[in-house]
């Protein structure tokens, strides 16, 4: 199974790591916020979004078209969704910034559990899309897991995303783009064999191209959705889930932003023309419907 590290990730490294990757990479106006001046601390001391390891998560209500954001410690959990059959969408991905100039290919894993009798299914499944700085991908609910059934202690969700330089690369993540990724991994109340090499095949493919010398790992997360109830727990629900990247946790401030449900976009509260300084992903949650996926 891929493995989701953030001591992989390029915010990891030592400064100078992180500048000689930049340097790699061509872009030599971002590696001076990572060398070191006379007092021995970069620029990168004010933060860059891709050096970013940590995460905030909020949550915004099925259908609503207010601005509000919700912390995910005061959201409830829904216990009539233990045995029922969900689908994961990635509804938006924004890149504040990454490294290199231009156009960033960008390639996300994700990684789960399927609950069916008997058995408990490893799910891998990876998307690739191109983006610039301070925009979006043409992407809006684009699948992830389809029939992902929910077991008694939730459902666990993981993440990450590779910033991929390397162009010899664009041969291998064409494999991404046959219907068989494109459509996210429709899943059965029965075990399926066919899944496994499936799910080996996208742990694979990502974990050769990360670890090319030009491509970086920039982001992973993980995230536990159960019905505990615990102060420190996320809570599973429909709805949708935003991954912020970012070292700013102990700061954080829902009340500070807004969420835009006619533009899909997250801004300054407002400020509904501004866009956040950070890079974040939203995730929906939702019922899954058989009739939805035939042909």
């Amino acid at each position: 199974m891929p493995t989701f590290d953030k001591n992989e990730s390029l915010g990891s490294r030592h400064q100078g790591d992180i500048a000689a990757y930049l340097h790699l990479i061509g872009d030599k106006e971002e590696a001076r916020f990572f060398v070191p001046d006379a007092g021995g601390q970069g620029a990168a001391f004010f933060s860059r979004p891709y050096a970013c390891t940590g995460m905030v998560l909020g949550f915004i209500a099925p259908g609503s078209s207010a601005k509000k954001i919700t912390g995910i410690s005061t959201v409830q959990a829904d216990r009539s969704l233990v045995g029922q059959r969900i689908k994961i969408t990635l509804d938006k991905f924004f890149v504040a910034k990454y490294p290199g100039y231009g156009l960033h290919s960008v390639l996300c894993q994700f990684s789960g559990k399927n609950q069916v009798p008997g058995e408990t299914e490893e799910l891998s499944f990876a998307m690739r899309f191109d983006a610039r700085d301070n925009s979006s991908p043409a992407i809006a609910g684009a699948p992830i897991f389809m029939g992902l059934t929910v077991g008694p202690d939730g459902i666990s969700f993981k993440g990450k995303t590779v910033n991929v330089r390397n162009s010899g690369d664009d041969m291998v993540m064409a494999i991404l783009d046959t219907p068989a990724f494109k459509s996210g991994l429709t899943l059965l109340n029965t075990a399926q064999p066919a899944l496994k090499p499936l799910t080996s095949l996208a742990t694979a493919t990502v974990s050769a191209i990360a670890k090319r010398n030009e491509n970086a790992q920039i982001h992973t997360f993980e995230l536990g959705l159960d019905f505990d109830g615990s102060a420190t727990s996320a809570r599973l629900r429909y709805g949708s889930y935003i991954v912020v990247q970012t070292d700013e946790g102990s700061n954080w401030d829902w009340s500070d932003y807004e969420w835009n449900a006619n533009g899909m976009a997250l801004h300054p509260a407002g400020k509904p023309s501004d866009s956040p300084g950070f890079n974040y992903m939203v995730f929906a949650v939702s019922p899954f419907s058989p009739a939805s996926t035939a042909p």
